[in-house]
């Protein structure tokens, strides 16, 4: 897999038929889908709750776990290698494209989901940021009625030096339930004096998108 894939991560009211059951996924022509990558692609399709956008360039993700749903990207695809899954209590997801929202260059995207018997502290699920991101630094934090929003950005070179990557990353936190969503938004630049990105501008729409997960779950696991 190359370095573009690796590198290069709304609220809606579910009316009654929108969602798109399994077994209608499964028989579906191909042609009746919108035709981005989210749909075209089997393994992706089978996280599409709805065949609707729920914004410009968004379709539902809903996890396998039941959990959560989230915005998704049209043109991202989840990598089925890297896919795991512990009962209705834990995934992780990894997916990505080539055509970022606001960069329009390849991103990759990487999505936690726990629902723990006993809650995790914040700071713990934080400091796994640490070494994946290489960031010691402090979190804003945006309490919301539901949940907590804990985020940070930055960017680091990779190991070719020839290439760097724009990290926007935190973490999603109930505050009535043990679920919670951590999250990795990564966009890369392969100019290695460094790209002008908007950085504001990517950082709204992580917020965006982010903030518009919806937890459907309330009991923690064993």
């Amino acid at each position: 897999m190359n370095k573009r894939w690796l590198i290069g991560l709304c609220l809606i009211i579910f009316l009654g038929g929108c969602g798109l059951m399994e077994e209608d996924r499964a028989n579906m022509d191909e042609k009746e889908l919108p035709d981005v990558p989210a749909f075209q692609d089997d393994f992706t399709r089978e996280f599409m709750a709805s065949r609707e956008e729920v914004s410009d360039g968004y379709y539902l993700f809903e996890s396998k776990t039941g959990g959560y749903t989230i915005p998704f990207l049209e043109d991202g695809r989840v990598d089925k290698i890297y896919y795991e899954r512990t009962d209705e209590n834990f995934e992780w997801v990894m997916y990505g494209g080539e055509n970022e929202k606001i960069t329009k260059t390849p991103y990759t995207i990487y999505l936690k989901y726990g629902n723990p018997s006993i809650p995790d502290d914040s700071e713990i699920l934080l400091s796994s940021f640490e070494n994946a991101v290489d960031y010691d630094g402090a979190y804003e934090q945006i309490d919301h009625d539901v949940f907590t929003h804990y985020y940070a950005h930055n960017n680091y070179a990779l190991s070719d030096q020839q290439s760097s990557v724009y990290s926007f990353f935190g973490l999603v936190q109930s505050n009535d339930t043990n679920q919670y969503v951590r999250y990795q938004y990564q966009v890369l630049c392969e100019d290695e004096d460094g790209c002008d990105y908007n950085v504001e501008e990517i950082e709204q729409e992580v917020e965006k998108m982010v903030t518009s997960i919806e937890f459907n779950r309330e009991e923690g696991g064993d």
